[in-house]
């Protein structure tokens, strides 16, 4: 079989059973080894693991249905795959894993076995070779503040001040302003020398009184990519 060779040798109307059994239990596998990849160091529910599983052979279905018209299988599959994000905010790697899936449906529904095999063996090694390189490593001296103080303070240069014997690098980001609380929040990025510990950092910060303060290893997530 040539890689862009499809195995329905007439239309998706006269598709045999052999053929539906084929091309299903390929679109499975390849869903069931993608839902594999992305558990591989993430956080990750049982709900969106089933899906990513199921998600090639239920978009095949649909090519089945609309007699392999590629527009209209992609615009309602395009539909079903943005359906997890409509209520709630996705990270990049859960829509890279659902475009996957849509793209290996896509295949699979319209014959080219071999081409979504190929095509989702090599996305995967690349996936995983990222997620064992430094390229995309977060850096491990820097820290992401949210820290919520009164709307009075006079935080100009001074948490600069603070962070000069902790930090190698301060940053401020963003200053948003609470009005139910009437305190404004604001964001920094710094840079740790490798012998400062976040209790120290911690430290640092409380010394201008009490406040609320969130440390974070990673920029939390926003709602946009």
């Amino acid at each position: 079989m040539q890689l862009f060779n499809s195995i329905f040798t007439t239309s998706n109307s006269n598709i045999t059973l052999t053929q539906m059994a084929l091309t299903l239990g390929v679109s499975l596998l390849l869903g069931v080894l993608l839902a594999a990849v992305y558990k591989y160091k993430s956080n990750y529910s049982k709900e969106f693991v089933i899906t990513l599983s199921l998600m090639p052979s239920l978009i095949a279905v649909i090519i089945f249905l609309v007699n392999g018209n590629l527009g209209t299988s992609v615009a309602v599959a395009g539909t079903f795959g943005l359906i997890k994000f409509r209520s709630a905010a996705g990270s990049s790697k859960e829509m890279l894993a659902v475009l996957l899936a849509m793209t290996i449906g896509l295949a699979t529904g319209m014959g080219y076995l071999g081409l979504a095999v190929i095509v989702t063996v090599f996305l995967s090694l690349a996936i995983l070779i990222f997620e064992n390189t430094k390229f995309v490593q977060v850096d491990k001296n820097r820290r992401h503040l949210v820290i919520t103080v009164p709307k009075e303070f006079d935080y100009h240069q001074f948490f600069e001040k603070q962070f000069e014997q902790s930090c190698k690098e301060a940053t401020l980001l963003s200053v948003r302003y609470k009005k139910k609380k009437e305190a404004l929040i604001l964001e920094y990025q710094i840079t740790l020398d490798k012998a400062i510990s976040d209790k120290q950092v911690l430290d640092a910060v409380l010394a201008a009184g009490p406040m609320d303060v969130v440390v974070n290893k990673q920029v939390p997530k926003r709602k946009f990519l």
